[in-house]
């Protein structure tokens, strides 16, 4: 709760200093409206790392990057969508990996695992689907190259093939 309370204080105090107005001033000129929803993962996916929350970057980004996604592309609203559902995945990736994260915590302690080896073992995977993600779906999608059906296709067949060439089998 009180990260969340902190958060929310955070995102009000940007809110006065209008920092979403100065981020499109410094952004708005020389970055192409269909990568915006790369950068937003992984900014998102960065903060939530280092902080630990999900929720708190997700109350620190929408402030800041809706506003931005309008301004750069207004007559497009899949630019704000896609913004805004990268503010949602790269928040939960990043709080997924983060070994300060509460959920990560419970989860090596609900197994009685080593705190260490429960993030050691679950980041390559994590780390996998995330760049995929990234490149397949975010990037790709962004410059035009495809659209999200076969972005959606190709992730999955570029994770099959991790899995199945670099994966290891389990010792049993």
């Amino acid at each position: 709760v009180m990260i969340l309370v902190l958060a929310w204080s955070l995102g009000e105090v940007c809110e006065h200093l209008h920092t979403a107005d100065y981020v499109i001033q410094a952004i708005g000129g020389w970055m192409p409206a269909g990568l915006l929803p790369a950068l937003v993962f992984v900014i998102a996916a960065a903060t939530s790392f280092a902080t630990g929350t999900s929720w708190g970057t997700m109350g620190i980004l929408f402030p800041l990057v809706i506003p931005l996604a309008h301004e750069l592309a207004p007559a497009d609203g899949a630019v704000v969508l896609s913004s805004v559902a990268s503010i949602l995945a790269g928040s939960v990736w990043g709080d997924h990996c983060s070994p300060i994260s509460d959920t990560t915590i419970m989860s090596s302690m609900a197994s009685s695992c080593d705190h260490v080896d429960h993030v050691r073992t679950q980041l390559p995977y994590a780390l996998a689907v995330g760049g995929v993600s990234l490149v397949v779906g975010e990037i790709a999608t962004g410059l035009g190259l495809w659209g999200a059906p076969v972005a959606l296709l190709l992730g999955c067949a570029v994770l099959y093939g991790i899995v199945r060439f670099v994966g290891k089998p389990v010792e049993g």
